[in-house]
């Protein structure tokens, strides 16, 4: 229908705008930052109007998202709403950018060549994912996505590896927004300690993913069609996860989100312009004008999961004046720990968790990298426990699975590396 057909054309402007607002805001502070969440608001309004069926789960999650706002604001927090313009925007603004990378990652990744499988294949794609995911954070969930779903490759197996692989990366990458959440919780926390932790925690997480997926003797993993990581297929994720190394070493204050984000419209205009200088210009127009029809439903996911993650955290902070604890030990850690997953399984976010826990235990005697060490187990066990989390919102809808799926193929895994985490706690406390 015509009307269908505009309000899909003007919602991709608007994306492409929200993408480009919220670049330039974040370098020049002149320009409002909020101007892109409001195109973002827009475009998903408009797709609301011409398909309103496709967005249930908005409707599910803004829904209850609103009530728990309204409660808090009935408790007397106050409404932001900048906040409400801007929750999950800088997520949603990195999954347009790396979009593009599709149009050169198909022609570089040899998509026609078989994949490899067995063990030796899951090994490499379980490594492969993790170390790229550290660097590029979700765009690699993406890359890798696109790459197995050409083959037809997007099972339970491959599906649950890439999520528990690139979650792990919250344990010890400083590219992670969970580290810089950590540090600003848990000031004096010591870095290098929580990587050397962090690492530790990801070799346990690797080696129960393998066996517990592989069974005795890695039998279940013999038909495994995993990533192919050769040079061939991978030489555009190194590339752009070396430009996004070398420009935070320079300019650490730019965001690690900001620096995926615009790396990957540079280098694929870059290659596109000087591979196919002829058709590059019909692409990337075609590119923008199909993006609200590509990602309607990433839209509506991660506005919804950020209207529930404001209500949640504003009705959290309704209840101010408790101090609830006296003392840290392994029992309190655990205990919060459990918590904060349990938490994230109805949507909250492991920031908002943080955020809550962080200001009362901050005033009690204890190590700030063990406090550091529990809010990056938050994250990096939160976002794969959760079927609501930024993480598995991408992994839904890349890959077309179910919510509940995704909570029983991983709950097992988390309720393992909870009691890992657990006894790591006791043996430091």
């Amino acid at each position: 229908m015509p009307s269908q057909s505009l309000f899909s054309g003007v919602a991709s402007l608007l994306l492409l705008a929200m993408a480009t607002l919220h670049i330039f805001a974040t370098l020049v502070p002149l320009i409002p930052l909020w101007l892109s969440g409001l195109c973002g608001w827009i475009a998903l309004l408009l797709l609301l109007l011409s398909r309103p069926g496709q967005f249930s789960q908005f409707f599910w999650l803004g829904g209850a998202g609103v009530l728990f706002l309204l409660l808090g604001s009935w408790r007397g927090s106050p409404i932001v709403p900048e906040k409400l313009l801007l929750q999950n925007n800088g997520l949603m603004v990195m999954l347009y950018c790396v979009g593009f990378l599709k149009l050169v990652a198909a022609s570089a990744g040899a998509i026609d060549r078989p994949l490899p499988t067995g063990r030796l294949a899951f090994i490499k794609t379980l490594l492969g994912v993790h170390v790229l995911g550290a660097v590029i954070n979700v765009s690699i969930l993406i890359l890798v996505s696109e790459r197995l779903k050409a083959r037809d490759a997007l099972g339970r197996q491959a599906v649950t590896l890439i999520g528990r692989s690139f979650s792990m990366a919250a344990f010890w990458s400083p590219f992670f927004a969970a580290m810089a959440v950590a540090l600003n919780y848990a000031p004096g926390a010591r870095p290098y300690d929580l990587i050397s932790t962090g690492l530790l925690l990801t070799a346990i997480g690797m080696l129960v993913t393998l066996i517990g997926m592989g069974g005795r003797g890695l039998k279940r993993l013999a038909d495994f069609q995993g990533y192919p990581m050769q040079f061939s297929s991978l030489w555009i994720p190194l590339l752009l996860a070396g430009s996004v190394a070398v420009t935070h070493y320079f300019l650490p204050q730019l965001p690690i989100l900001l620096l995926v984000s615009t790396l990957s419209l540079l280098l694929v205009s870059v290659l596109l312009f000087a591979t196919r200088p002829r058709t590059a210009a019909p692409l990337l127009q075609g590119h923008i004008r199909s993006s609200s029809t590509r990602m309607a439903r990433e839209l509506g996911l991660f506005m919804g999961a950020g209207l529930l993650s404001v209500g949640v955290e504003a009705l959290f902070a309704s209840f101010t004046g408790l101090q609830p604890f006296s003392s840290v030990d392994w029992v309190l850690l655990s205990g919060l720990l459990a918590g904060a997953i349990l938490l994230s399984l109805l949507g909250v976010h492991p920031v908002v968790s943080v955020g809550v826990i962080g200001p009362f235990l901050a005033p009690l005697p204890a190590d700030p990298s063990l406090l550091a060490t529990l809010y990056l187990c938050i994250w990096a066990l939160g976002v794969v426990a959760s079927p609501y989390s930024g993480l598995n919102t991408i992994m839904r809808s890349q890959f077309n699975v179910a919510a509940l799926d995704v909570l029983r193929w991983n709950i097992g895994y988390v309720l393992i590396m909870w009691l890992m985490v657990s006894g790591l706690f006791y043996l430091q406390t």
